[in-house]
């Protein structure tokens, strides 16, 4: 059966979703209640949030899909292209709406209403269309696998952010721009160049979802676990998008591509952390399944349409980070030159789709080149020599040098390691044997097609990017899921029924190894669920200092951060740099001859606190360097001269200096008398 076959005769359908969905859904909420009543009140609260702005999305999309000509299309595309399309748009209508300074709940409620009663309207006429076509096969109590796996990512994404993970530095890069910078927007009502944090520069489809969840609800601090619940939504519609598209073969197949993605422990990972892979995994997979139903139809009009669809979605993954460039739309532009046969064909074919693609990610890329000079900034600036505020080329090459890959790893061997190590070897298991076993060994024994030579391709694609283009983070590798599903769907679609049991058989066995090694992971983080509360209140071990400067310090105080960047949850006028760019007080700290000088800076510059990380500044001079001219010794002097230490915040464990706390003195104020005993 080939990709071709898709009129979904009802022996392929023989069921309604309905049941599978109530069953589902109600033992997910049951096994996430018996473990925590607070992440099933938060989950209860944060879906309802989430559905705020995902459901105008998904309403928006069912507008959208009328006008790109598409014909014939069953229930589950549209549901997929509706939600895709919706997505993408909304998150580059918030771009595009921010940049010109429309970040006020005036305008984004009515705008989200008015998106779904359209959609709703629309929805009406799919419901006359498609009354009495079941979407789910006879297979159904399969997808009760799932459930742990979803109840798991519910647990992690009912934690606030900075908990999880300590792989990732306990989200560290959600609390330094992920969602710092959409409160940095929410809070000025634009979005505007960022001179002290480069990651703003990064393409960010994802954070506007974040920033429209903090626009409509009016909050910043209390929607971060819906951030992080988007995010898990995310990758349920990649899950989604893998049966999709897997039941192209047989509803057998699809449900294999939806166990073999929705099994692996990096979408539970993913659930506690509002980044952006599950983003990418999403449009990805959703961009492939365009891609293969354009190489399948006649040529023509209807075959430019997909391949229109397949680039666009391509192009909001690339919108996602830019990795997906060289592990998604690349790759599927390939497969585009592989799988149509005619050679006159190909050339116009990828044209098409680069198009698409350039149509939806030319935002980002544009915003870029407004800002700074350079589209892509702050990479490949050895070509675009852009050094726009708070960068030059010392910047630059600290950017560079913290991004390469250590001496010692650059030789091939270490770098294979590297891959099996955060593969079949990683710790935790989270892609686990099943998904790249099975998907591998249903190559044999089966006449292979254009399509599995495409599949391999593109998974050998990414390895390499993988391998020479990435710092080897585990994380960068998830892309890879998306062949490797389909290969798995593949396996299993045009296979005897011997075979098939064999495979779904080793699918469970498979995912019960998954998710021995994903409780592990929980239980050895203790993954329950926190309000975000925690944090800005100064429980959070090693974050007692937030209490004191969120309750202590006065509303009109202006803090200053030096070393730590993560400033998410600082409830007072904050300036902080990330430490690849420019720091104006290390700048200062080299200009000044002496300590009067450099106080008399800071209260020039406006600041009433000066907040110092001495571990993290600790932590960067034995990464990517920090001046070593912030020292204990240079504070003490300072102090002299106008600083006050206002709280010493020792190590939580170890008892090491840790962060301090200094108010700036007014010129002419005395020194402050300490309390007698």
């Amino acid at each position: 059966m080939t990709p071709s076959t898709l009129s979904e005769p009802g022996r392929l359908l023989r069921h309604d979703a309905a049941p599978v969905t109530v069953a589902f859904v109600g033992a997910t909420l049951a096994g996430v209640a018996l473990i925590s009543s607070y992440a099933i009140l938060n989950f209860a609260v944060d879906a309802l949030s989430a559905l705020l702005v995902l459901g105008p999305a998904f309403l928006l999309g069912v507008c959208i899909l009328p006008l790109l000509g598409l014909k014939d299309l069953p229930p589950r595309w549209r549901v997929l292209l509706a939600a895709a399309l919706g997505i993408g748009t909304l998150s580059l209508l918030v771009l595009l709406l921010g940049l010109a300074g429309f970040l006020t709940p005036t305008l984004w409620l009515p705008l989200l209403f008015m998106f779904s009663l359209a959609g709703v309207l629309r929805l009406r006429v799919w419901s006359v269309r498609t009354q009495g076509r079941p979407l789910v096969n006879g297979h159904w109590p399969l997808w009760l696998i799932l459930v742990p796996f979803a109840v798991l990512a519910i647990l992690a994404a009912s934690y606030a952010p900075g908990f999880l993970w300590a792989e990732e530095g306990f989200g560290y890069d959600i609390l330094e721009y992920h969602l710092q910078m959409p409160k940095e927007y929410y809070e000025s009502g634009r979005i505007a160049y960022a001179p002290r944090n480069v990651y703003a520069n990064f393409p960010a489809n994802v954070e506007m979802l974040y920033l429209l969840t903090m626009v409509v609800h009016g909050d910043v601090y209390d929607v971060a676990t819906v951030a992080n619940l988007i995010h898990l939504l995310l990758g349920v519609l990649a899950v989604y998008a893998a049966w999709m598209l897997g039941a192209e073969w047989s509803p057998l197949a699809g449900l294999a591509a939806a166990l073999g993605i929705g099994t692996v422990g990096w979408l539970g990972y993913l659930s506690g952390l509002a980044y952006v892979e599950n983003g990418i995994l999403f449009f990805g997979t959703a961009s492939l399944a365009a891609a293969i139903r354009a190489a399948s139809v006649a040529g023509g009009p209807q075959r430019m349409r997909w391949l229109v669809v397949g680039g666009l979605l391509a192009g909001f993954a690339c919108g996602c980070k830019y990795t997906a460039v060289a592990m998604i739309a690349i790759p599927i532009a390939v497969g585009v030159l592989l799988l149509i046969q005619r050679a006159r064909q190909r050339f116009s074919a990828v044209l098409v789709y680069l198009l698409g693609c350039a149509v939806t990610f030319s935002p980002w890329l544009i915003k870029n080149a407004a800002m700074t000079g350079n589209p892509v900034f702050p990479l490949a600036n050895s070509v675009f020599r852009a050094y726009p505020r708070g960068w030059g080329i010392e910047e630059q090459a600290r950017w560079d040098h913290g991004h390469s890959i250590p001496g010692a790893e650059y030789a091939v061997p270490a770098r294979l390691r590297a891959l099996l190590r955060h593969t079949l070897a990683d710790h935790d298991q989270r892609i686990g044997p099943a998904i790249i076993g099975l998907a591998l060994a249903g190559l044999a024994g089966r006449r292979l097609q254009r399509i599995d030579a495409f599949l391999l391709i593109f998974l050998a694609i990414q390895v390499c990017v993988w391998l020479g283009w990435t710092h080897l983070y585990a994380r960068f590798a998830v892309p890879i899921l998306i062949p490797l599903a389909v290969l798995l769907a593949r396996a299993i679609g045009s296979v005897s029924a011997r075979r098939a049991r064999f495979f779904i058989a080793a699918i469970v066995v498979g995912a019960a190894w998954n998710l021995a090694f994903e409780v592990r992971m929980y239980r050895r983080e203790a993954v329950g669920g926190a309000m975000a509360s925690v944090f800005y209140d100064g429980h959070a071990p090693g974050f007692e200092y937030l209490a004191a400067v969120n309750r202590e310090l006065p509303q009109h105080a202006r803090l200053l951060m030096l070393g730590d960047a993560r400033a998410f949850y600082i409830q007072r006028r904050v300036d902080y740099t990330v430490v690849f760019n420019r720091n104006p007080v290390v700048e200062a700290l080299q200009q000044s001859p002496d300590a009067a000088s450099i106080v008399d800076w800071l209260r020039r510059a406006g600041y009433s606190h000066v907040l110092i990380h001495w571990a993290e500044i600790e932590r960067l001079r034995r990464t990517y360097g920090f001046s070593e001219r912030v020292t204990p010794e240079l504070f003490a002097n300072l102090a002299s001269e106008g600083l006050s230490l206002v709280r010493d915040f020792p190590h939580p464990t170890t008892g090491r200096r840790y962060v301090e706390l200094y108010e700036v003195r007014p010129a002419g104020a005395s020194e402050p008398v300490p309390d007698g005993p």
